[in-house]
């Protein structure tokens, strides 16, 4: 795993949100878990790690790999989302 010793600022910035999604990170979470449910997440997640580990795509349809693309970057949008919430909390339990 990579080590960050020190991140630019521009890096802790969310990327794959709207504005109104970095104001509002519930909206971003709620749209994510309108693309798919919880199984369907954890069989996505599953079928990246599998072929990411294996290194087998060939098997895969050109729109289950775009779908893949697709999960990784609602995956990224989950993680920025709940980034903005873990800073606001740690900034309300210094208050």
């Amino acid at each position: 795993m990579r080590t960050f010793e020190k991140q630019e600022a521009w890096e802790m910035k969310p990327r794959g949100l709207t504005i109104e999604e970095t104001e509002n990170p519930e909206y971003a979470i709620s749209d994510i878990f309108e693309y798919a449910n919880l199984p369907q997440m954890r069989w996505q997640l599953w079928e990246a790690a599998k072929t990411l580990v294996a290194g087998d795509f060939h098997h895969l349809k050109t729109r289950e790999r775009s779908g893949l693309i697709y999960f990784y970057e609602q995956v990224e949008r989950l993680i920025e989302a709940a980034h903005i919430i873990h800073e606001r909390n740690k900034l309300k339990n210094r208050l």
